[in-house]
């Protein structure tokens, strides 16, 4: 059974395609396109951080622009005693997540690389259908994420969670 929540996000590998170095905007500010997709605001118009998500799938992306604004930010997953212990702090989101089970449920692991069906990640966010987090879905007491970002973290998993 899939369960979906409205939340959200997306994405593009890195390594097949090199980013900008100010983190996929062009010189002139657009967004861009890779894996073949085009600029999400044809107009010209500067893209939101969801238009951006269409064309990433990468770590360092969804770590600027998901996990620090959506999770560590609001230190729930930040400081001295991140909540279920899981830190998403830049440095350290990756090793908390990647192949590290999930402390409030036996036998899931929190990424698992290429199933985003067996990512308790992937729960909490609403995406797949699993037990649900003993509070809510996350990000808890937040504006849910929108679908792009959220597809594109599903990408980043599906795609083996390089980092």
């Amino acid at each position: 059974m899939l369960v979906l929540i409205a939340v959200g996000a997306c994405g593009q590998d890195a390594e097949t395609q090199p980013e900008p170095p100010d983190g996929g905007a062009t010189p002139d500010g657009s967004v861009a396109p890779v894996d073949g997709a085009t600029d999400p605001r044809p107009d010209g118009a500067p893209a939101t951080v969801c238009d951006e998500a269409r064309l990433h799938s990468d770590f360092a992306w969804l770590q600027a622009n998901v996990l620090t604004p959506s999770c560590a930010t609001a230190m729930c997953h930040s400081g001295p005693d991140p909540e279920v212990g899981l830190s998403l702090a830049a440095g350290v989101a990756y090793a908390n997540l990647v192949n590290k089970g999930a402390s409030t449920v036996i036998g899931w692991v929190r990424v698992k690389p290429g199933s985003v069906a067996l990512s308790y990640l992937a729960v909490a966010l609403g995406r797949v259908a699993g037990p649900p987090p003993r509070d809510g879905f996350m990000p808890l007491g937040a504006d849910p994420l929108c679908v792009e970002k959220l597809e594109a973290i599903e990408r980043w998993i599906t795609a083996g969670a390089p980092q």
